[in-house]
C-alpha cells in the first residue's frame, strides 16, 4: 500500500514505460514506504529484503534513471551525502538541523504556496521547490516533537 501524505493519500509511484526489473521495483518500494529521506545505502538495505542480490552500484544506476525520468529529487544538505525521496510528493521546505542533520518536512509551507500562487501569475507552473532552513532546537534536550504542556 503507497505511504499516506500528511492529509490525503496518493497514488503508488509506476515505471511506465521502464521494464519491471527486480531492482528497480524494489528501489521504488523501498523509496514509496520511507517515511525519512533515505540515501542511497539507506535504499539498498531495505530493497535487498525484496532482491537480496541487489548491489549499491544497481541502486546508484536505478536511482539517476528515476531522476532522469523526473520520478525522485536528489537532495544534498549539510553531511553532504545525496538523499532521495519520490518527486511525485507534494512541494514542501526542508528544516534541517545544523547539530544532528535531522531533516523535519515542513509539509505545504505558506512560502511554498505563495511561491507557486506568484509563479502562476507570471504564467509559470512550479515543478520543484528547493527551500531549504537551517536551525537549531530552541530547548536541544526537548524531544521532537514537543509536546502540548500539561
Amino acid at each position: 500500500m503507497a505511504a499516506q501524505d500528511s492529509q490525503t493519500a496518493r497514488p503508488s509511484p509506476s515505471l511506465a514505460g521502464m521494464r519491471a526489473t527486480r531492482g528497480r521495483r524494489a528501489v521504488l518500494a523501498a523509496l514509496d514506504e520511507a517515511s525519512d529521506h533515505p540515501t542511497a545505502e539507506d535504499l539498498l538495505l531495505r530493497a535487498r529484503k525484496a532482491d537480496p542480490a541487489l548491489s549499491l552500484s544497481s541502486v546508484y544506476r536505478i536511482l539517476k534513471e528515476f531522476h532522469d525520468r523526473g520520478m525522485v529529487r536528489r537532495h544534498v544538505f549539510t553531511q553532504g551525502r545525496a538523499v532521495w525521496e519520490l518527486a511525485q510528493r507534494a512541494l514542501h521546505a526542508h528544516l534541517i538541523d545544523v547539530h544532528t542533520g535531522e531533516i523535519v518536512e515542513l509539509p505545504e509551507a505558506d512560502l511554498v504556496r505563495r511561491y507557486q500562487a506568484e509563479a502562476e501569475t507570471l504564467g509559470y507552473r512550479l515543478r520543484d521547490v528547493r527551500l531549504e532552513l537551517y536551525g537549531e532546537r530552541i530547548d536541544r534536550g526537548q524531544a521532537w516533537p514537543p509536546h502540548a504542556p500539561a
